[in-house]
């Protein structure tokens, strides 16, 4: 059983592996380790990986620094690399998102805008020349309006809803 092992806290990459017939666990690293390092990553090897092997259970075990092992600095590299594109591609999502948020904010904040005037103007016809043809285009209008606004919203509305009590007579009649 062998695994590649990243401890971010020193950037420090180390290979350890088991062997069955030796009851031996050894492991080598990337670079030369100091001994505050070396604590930190046998205490881990000991309570976290040889828990998943018969290393406790078999006498005699064995537990091997093999030193510095300059292949793991090409998979160091490989995986600074890895991660260094998957941060890129997190990044590019989440402005991908922002801009997103930004666009259905405005194109939400734009038809309501747009719907208001509407009402608006639907209210100074009915206060004025009260046309049936004006009032019919109106509402067509607010209906494709609404329907614009519901596309980017996270609220959906009816026309129901955003209509004046006292307009809404008008705009029945007109069905």
């Amino acid at each position: 059983m062998k695994e590649l092992l990243y401890f971010s806290f020193s950037d420090l990459l180390v290979r350890v592996e088991y062997s069955r017939e030796a009851n031996s666990l050894k492991y080598s690293s990337h670079r030369e380790i100091n001994i505050g390092e070396r604590v930190i990553v046998e205490q881990y090897l000991l309570s976290n990986f040889a828990l998943k092997t018969e290393y406790y259970n078999r006498h005699p075990a064995f537990f091997i620094y093999l030193g510095v092992d300059k292949k793991l600095v090409k998979d160091l590299n490989l995986f600074h690399l890895k991660n260094t594109l998957k941060s890129l591609v997190a990044r590019e999502k989440e402005v991908k998102d922002k801009v997103n948020n930004l666009i259905s904010n405005s194109m939400t904040n734009y038809y309501f805008e747009q719907i208001g005037d509407e009402i608006i103007a639907l209210r100074k016809e009915i206060n004025g020349a009260c046309r049936p043809q004006r009032i019919v285009e109106s509402k067509t209008k607010m209906k494709e309006l609404i329907k614009a606004y519901n596309l980017y919203a996270e609220k959906r509305i009816s026309m129901t809803e955003i209509l004046p009590e006292e307009l809404k007579i008008y705009v029945e009649e007109v069905d």
